[in-house]
């Protein structure tokens, strides 16, 4: 019980901190399609860290929390928002691919490459 209180805890501290990065990180980029995935990222994060907390509380106390109409483990709840949430920072990193991405600009400069006659070294 004691080992999973202490990776509760160690838990909840690294996303503790992993929000804290993305806030300062967030607060450094400019307005864009970047910063809009990192505020779907942070939101990720801050439900899977809210399941870590209600885990090492539970763990704490030693007995089922339970809210009303949500069943045994409501906890559960968090980890299903985060999906979907992440559902949602993909969607983002698809557009932002959309934006930054050179694939076809990459196949036209191959195509160059290749239709470029090779060098011969001289020696």
């Amino acid at each position: 019980m004691v080992n999973l209180v202490l990776v509760g805890v160690t838990t909840v501290i690294f996303g503790i901190a992993s929000l804290l990065l993305i806030s300062r990180a967030r607060n450094r980029l400019s307005e864009g399609s970047i910063r809009k995935y990192m505020d779907n990222f942070a939101i990720c994060l801050a439900f899977i860290v809210i399941f870590s907390v209600w885990q090492t509380a539970r763990s704490i106390v030693g007995k089922d929390i339970g809210l009303e109409g949500f069943g045994t483990y409501p906890e559960y709840i968090f980890i299903i928002f985060a999906y979907i949430a992440f559902i949602f920072a993909s969607f983002r990193v698809l557009k932002i691919s959309e934006e930054f991405g050179f694939k076809e600009d990459g196949r036209k400069i191959e195509q160059i490459i290749k239709q470029k006659p090779a060098k011969k070294s001289k020696k």
